[in-house]
């Protein structure tokens, strides 16, 4: 047994709680495996068609589309199964590219969503790799979104080099000039803007994992998928739980040439992510055009930039938010057994940010939130982070922090 088969055995054995479920023989030219989770999806063809649309590759690319519904939901069910019939019949094989549409109507109502669709999907890619021993790489996706024609070949350049890689951030922007709605325009200039603000947030304070973490536009290889526990089964948020467990691997890409344009639509099926905050904005319940201080970054900076490693917590003088905030979190006897288990400044830094990591740092964001730094204009905030810049709208600065983001 190979290596990694060794790894993708003991985690579908441990995690998985699926079966094999397509019984098409991989080609042993595949590099890379898109993985789409739908629910009554309307333009999933348009979804398709832009990846037919690329590019041609140098090997095949297969794509597993997972159309799921709960148990319960008897109405998408019957949607799936005509929507299955008939894109089977457009959408078979095209040359290099494979398509596999799996039917999955039985999820538990707990369960069901887009967390579990992911994994049900990203598991089965595990099992096409294995079958031809192959570190592949599986590339998240949905069934609202296109990407441009250099999607596909950008992604394979480091799929056929798995020791490039671990993880890959792909580029993202929303459509804005071609969004009709006025309403919706605004407000995805708004949200798109929050997204990237706090990403500059994180560069600006020295965090270590200043990714996007958006799950359509995001990848991982097969072995570190598998090292890492999988995907998880949130009905939201699964991408930023599973892209802040993974960014500890290391060998993080952000690749800017390949782009997903997610859909700017209104969603309600999640209590947060692009389709909440469009529908909030649209029903005033949250002002989305508001965002965290920038005083918040300030703040974490200054604590970044202390030598924990070097001093006690008693020897350092903090900002009165991360001294509260780590007091409620006994973060003087979890810096006592960071210390206890590790032997250099590099090891410590590492153990560290294990503790400190994406989820914590947006507790801590929070936390100053409601109790330090209330939430402010976002034109405000983003000028005060472009410093000395200055913008007098939002759309301005979405388009300067998008370019820099590509740039960076």
């Amino acid at each position: 047994m190979s290596a990694f088969n060794s790894i993708t055995q003991t985690y579908l054995n441990k995690f998985s709680n699926t079966t094999k479920l397509i019984n098409e023989t991989i080609n042993t030219d595949c590099k890379q495996i898109v993985i789409i989770p739908s629910y009554c999806e309307p333009e999933l063809e348009k979804t398709l068609n832009s990846l037919l649309d690329c590019t041609t590759t140098a090997f095949v690319t297969e794509v597993i589309i997972v159309l799921n519904s709960s148990i319960e939901d008897l109405e998408a069910k019957t949607f799936h199964q005509k929507q299955k019939t008939e894109l089977e019949l457009k959408f078979s094989k095209h040359n290099l590219l494979v398509f596999h549409f799996i039917l999955v109507t039985d999820l538990p109502v707990k369960h069901a969503g887009v967390g579990l669709a992911r994994k049900i999907g990203m598991d089965e890619a595990i099992r096409r790799f294995e079958e031809i021993e192959y570190d592949g790489l599986l590339i998240c996706f949905d069934g609202d979104s296109i990407v441009n024609k250099n999607y596909l070949p950008e992604l394979e350049k480091y799929a056929s080099k798995p020791e490039s890689y671990n993880t890959i951030c792909l580029h993202f922007e929303h459509d804005i000039e071609n969004e009709k709605h006025e309403t919706l325009k605004t407000g995805i200039i708004y949200y798109e803007l929050f997204l990237r603000y706090y990403k500059e947030g994180l560069s600006y304070c020295h965090f270590p994992y200043a990714f996007h973490t958006i799950g359509s536009s995001m990848a991982v290889k097969a072995s570190i998928y598998c090292k890492a526990g999988g995907m998880n089964k949130r009905k939201a948020g699964e991408d930023f739980y599973f892209l802040n467990k993974i960014f500890h691997y290391g060998k993080v890409v952000e690749l800017n040439a390949a782009i997903v344009y997610p859909s700017a639509r209104i969603s309600t099926r999640v209590p947060f992510g692009t389709g909440r905050a469009q529908q909030n904005f649209i029903e005033k319940k949250e002002e989305i055009f508001t965002t965290y201080s920038f005083k918040i970054f300030e703040d974490l900076k200054l604590f970044f930039e202390c030598d924990l490693y070097e001093t006690t917590i008693d020897q350092i003088v903090l900002p009165a938010s991360i001294q509260q905030f780590l007091n409620k979190n006994d973060f003087k006897n979890k810096l006592l057994e960071i210390k206890k288990n590790t032997t250099s400044k590099q090891q410590f830094e590492k153990r560290f940010y294990d503790w400190f990591d994406g989820f914590m740092l947006l507790k801590f964001v929070h936390f100053a939130r409601d109790n330090y730094y209330p939430n402010n204009n976002i034109l405000e905030e983003v000028n005060t982070l472009l410093k000395p810049a200055s913008f007098v709208s939002e759309k301005e600065q979405l388009v300067f922090l998008k370019q820099k983001q590509v740039q960076n």
